[in-house]
């Protein structure tokens, strides 16, 4: 307050608050009139309403509310007259250009009034909408006959239900965004719950599918458009957070956009099966790390949809069924709970298959094996054609007729009693064009999983690869290629790389390199190089570096330097890059830092070269936001470097800030014991304790182990047991476990075994494996191996692999083999080392079938260890063959080829 003359205090006019839209046009004006509003002097509403009083020929009159909505209000004004009149004599205050302004609030205002919000409202959505739009699975038509029903089937609410709407409610409520995902295999539910969660929010709240014309892109593209209340519908969401041009971006757009306050509240709902979210939550031991903005986006935000119905869920289900006869028919014929896997047909799919006259047959198994290569969602009609022939016999195709394709394909879209069949054309959406005039189909979602699991080691035929090579999609190509050299088929690999390089008429500089990897790593020195030099000719920053280290290697350093300075003169931002790494691996950093920063001015910096170069030049408050740079760009390592580095100096505080972080974006696995520790001796145990807990009621089970160790190591036993106990019998199977880990150290092995199965019983997937590591370790093979079957069935990845080394170690080959097999669907490396393991006690000719079928599986490895063996049973023209030539899809090794010219880059720095 300030006083008058007379002494008495006289109350300042409260200055307007800043209206904070989405960004867009709207946000534009907002900004524009708050600007105004601020260069004006911040004039009361008493004061600008009297402006306008004053002047009659301003077309608006707004009164003094109305400025007040004009200037802090997030909405657009109801009348454009208004908005431009308090425009007008703001400007005038702050001697502005009033026409200039008017016209500028006028366009705005307009564009703002065109621009609408991503989705639409949720109110418009009926179940019909349901289907079409957010792919929710349609329900069968149940066998009898009877009343209409509605297209979706009564709602079972089951145990993570209620996970969802506690989200839900917590969005609500607090105002805040958030997101979920939703983990589950097909047909599970995981659609329609997300859609039973959000379909009562409040009026004003909207759903955004982003779809067209590709999900990541869609997203990406439009995500300015999300209002606050809108639900972002990522259904499937591996096709945006795992697209590998896209995915980085799409993860780092929507962690921006949960946390702006002012964009909020929105709810982002995502599904996704679990060999997706394995791959999406899984580290990189290798190099950048692709999905660690991922990670971070959904880290602690998985809800686990079960693949079957509980008995308490069964119980609910039956009292839903008698006003809905088709839940009524899937209690009676479900096997083992699968209820929404029937209702979503899914037993009829499979059956539809089976029983599939020869063509559909084959074309759903063209189907599958394009979707598990690598090839996108839409299947060209072409494709399907010309790869049939592969799946039939000689005389199931000498029967076909001239119609055998429409034949086929209308059994396969044919409707499996309301949903729809194996495989079905896709309708094109308004607006959107496809790559070509050719029809496309999608295979059902749950046949696509039964033949990545029924057919991962089955080999392709011939017509298949050559169809793919001539009628992919040309942004698949490039997948399809590396397919393709994992299993061998160099020349196959070849043609693809250069279908995908020549696919848009310009050449990909990543599909140059990659073909120049399979010829140097073939032998073919020759055709290497004129590979080679076309992707550096594009001016891809892998190629060019390797450029220029040849040169370096050849003729010294300078000479190489000299090389790269000349093709930055030239255009190329891939040399600008070289250069610096070069001047960085001779140490001369300085110059580096030049380069780095120079080639940073210039687009996406290497955010960890500078921060590395800027610490070994002892300026390491300048290298830490470099740091920061390089996990924003997908770095996850940066962080845990920065915090060793920072612990190793003794700087402690700064060291924990940087693990906890550490741990929030790559779970408590590495860093948590440790960053435990620091919290402890700065801020007490109490602090860390309540730290652990949060963690660990969030999920994350390696807090469960570390609250543990701290007590422990403190002789605080009876107190680690009670912290343990807590969180067990508020329903944390972690918990037991980490008990059973406790009873171990103490040698009490029978009473650590009966919490291990009490932490599985209670849904902990990995306690009969560290049941069986400790039953292992204790010389207890046999008893080992009764907990990794126990263990496996339970769904742990690497049980079958630790029960065959068991196994192969006691010589017992055969058994070994079939845990090498029950292992292979999750990595192909294992048929490769069964393989080895019968190369080991010299079943050698064994070992070659087998180094056969991991490569048809997938393992990279298996033409090398091929070739090897040939070597050793003195076979060295067919390893030399096969190294330089690789397999044909027939497992023959193939005869000489050449490489397929492609059409030369344009452009690049030489």
């Amino acid at each position: 307050m300030s006083r008058d003359k007379g002494g008495r205090p006289v109350r300042r006019p409260r200055t307007l608050e800043r209206a904070l839209p989405a960004p867009g046009p709207l946000r534009d004006l907002k900004d524009l009139l708050y600007e105004l509003y601020a260069a004006a002097g911040a004039p009361s509403l008493d004061e600008m309403a009297a402006d306008v009083a004053e002047d009659d020929e301003l077309s608006g009159a707004p009164s003094r509310d109305t400025i007040g909505r004009c200037i802090s209000s997030p909405t657009l004004p109801p009348g454009q007259a208004d908005a431009v009149a308090v425009a007008v004599v703001l400007a005038r205050r702050a001697r502005w250009d009033e026409d200039d302004v008017a016209a500028r609030v006028r366009a705005l205002w307009v564009e703002a009034l065109m621009r609408v919000p991503a989705g639409r409202p949720i109110g418009e959505y009926d179940d019909r909408l349901v289907l079409d739009d957010l792919e929710v699975h349609p329900a069968l038509s149940p066998a009898a006959a009877g009343t209409e029903l509605g297209a979706l089937p009564a709602y079972v609410a089951r145990g993570f239900d209620a996970e969802l709407a506690e989200v839900v409610a917590a969005v609500l409520a607090g105002g805040r965004s958030d997101i979920a995902v939703l983990v589950g295999g097909s047909s599970t539910g995981k659609t329609r719950a997300c859609w039973e969660a959000v379909r009562r929010l409040p009026d004003g709240w909207r759903l955004w599918h982003p779809v067209e014309p590709d999900r990541a892109s869609a997203l990406i593209g439009q995500l300015d458009r999300v209002a606050p209340q809108t639900v972002v519908w990522l259904n499937e969401a591996q096709h945006y957070l795992l697209d590998p041009e896209h995915g980085a971006q799409v993860a780092s757009r929507l962690r921006a956009l949960l946390n702006a306050p002012d964009r909020g509240p929105v709810l982002i709902l995502g599904t996704i099966w679990p060999e997706h979210w394995a791959a999406l939550t899984s580290e990189s031991s290798r190099g950048p790390d692709p999905h660690a903005q991922a990670r971070q986006l959904v880290k602690n935000r998985s809800i686990a949809v079960p693949s079957v119905f509980t008995s308490e869920d069964l119980t609910a289900a039956r009292s839903s069924a008698a006003g809905d006869r088709r839940l009524a028919e899937a209690l009676q014929h479900a096997e083992q709970g699968q209820i929404t896997q029937y209702l979503a047909g899914a037993p009829a799919l499979i059956e539809r298959y089976r029983a599939a006259p020869p063509a559909a047959r084959a074309v759903i198994e063209a189907a599958m094996d394009a979707r598990r290569l690598g090839h996108g969602l839409a299947l060209p009609r072409p494709l399907l054609e010309a790869s049939t022939e592969g799946y039939l016999t000689d005389i199931e195709w000498d029967l076909l007729d001239d119609n055998w394709l429409e034949r086929a394909l209308d059994y396969t879209a044919m409707p499996l009693r309301g949903t729809r069949g194996p495989l079905t054309r896709i309708r094109p959406r308004a607006g959107h064009r496809s790559e070509s005039d050719q029809p496309a189909y999608r295979l059902a979602d749950y046949l696509e999983q039964h033949g990545r699991q029924r057919r991962h080691g089955d080999r392709v035929p011939a017509a298949a690869w050559d169809a793919l090579v001539r009628h992919a999609s040309p942004g698949d190509r490039s997948r399809l290629a590396t397919a393709a050299r994992n299993r061998g088929l160099l020349r196959i690999a070849m043609r693809l790389y250069a279908a995908a390089a020549d696919g848009d008429g310009t050449g990909r500089r990543e599909e140059w390199r990659l073909a120049s990897g399979l010829l140097k790593d073939a032998g073919r020195t020759e055709e290497w190089r004129t590979w080679h030099r076309r992707a550096v000719a594009a001016d891809d920053a892998e190629a060019v570096h390797a450029e220029a280290r040849i040169l370096r290697e050849a003729r010294g350093v300078n000479a190489a330097l000299a090389w790269l300075r000349a093709a930055v003169d030239a255009g190329s931002i891939a040399a600008m890059r070289a250069t610096a790494r070069m001047l960085k691996e001779e140490g001369r950093l300085e110059e580096a830092l030049v380069w780095f920063l120079r080639d940073a001015e210039a687009g996406a910096p290497l955010a960890l070269h500078i921060a590395q170069t800027l610490e070994k030049l002892g300026r390491m408050n300048e290298a830490l936001p470099w740091y920061q740079k390089a996990f924003e760009q997908g770095d996850s390592g940066a962080l845990q470097w920065v915090a060793r580095r920072l612990d190793a100096a003794g700087q402690r505080e700064e060291a924990l800030g940087w693990y906890l972080r550490a741990v929030d974006v790559l779970g408590g696995f590495l860093f948590i014991d440790r960053a435990a520790e620091l919290m402890e001796k700065s801020h007490g145990t109490e602090a860390a304790l309540a730290w652990l807990g949060e963690r660990a009621d969030a999920g994350d089970t390696s807090a469960l182990g570390a609250a543990a160790s701290l007590l422990t190591k403190a002789g605080r036993d009876e107190a680690a047991f009670a912290w343990l106990r807590e969180r067990a019998e508020a329903g944390n199977a972690g918990a037991l476990r980490e008990v059973a880990v406790i009873l171990k150290r103490a040698g009490q092995q029978a009473q650590a075994l009966t919490y291990y199965d009490l932490a599985a019983r209670a849904g902990d997937e990995l306690a009969h494996m560290w049941g069986a590591e400790m039953l292992k370790l204790a010389g207890q093979e046999a008893e080992a191996l009764a907990w990794y079957e126990r263990a496996a069935d339970a769904g742990a990845t690497y049980a079958p692999l630790h029960a065959a080394k068991i196994l192969q170690k006691a010589g017992r080959v055969e058994e070994a083999l079939t845990w090498y097999v029950r292992a292979a669907p999750k990595d192909p490396v294992e048929l490769g080392n069964a393989a080895s393991m019968l190369r080991d006690v010299g079943r050698r000719a064994q070992a070659l079938v087998w180094y056969r079928r991991a490569a048809d599986a997938g393992d990279r490895n298996a033409l090398r260890s091929t070739a090897e063996l040939l070597e050793e049973m003195g076979r060295a023209e067919e390893a030399a063959r096969l190294t330089r030539y690789g397999w044909e899809p027939d497992g023959t090794i193939a005869e000489p080829w050449e490489v397929a010219e492609g059409r030369e880059p344009d452009g690049g720095g030489r």
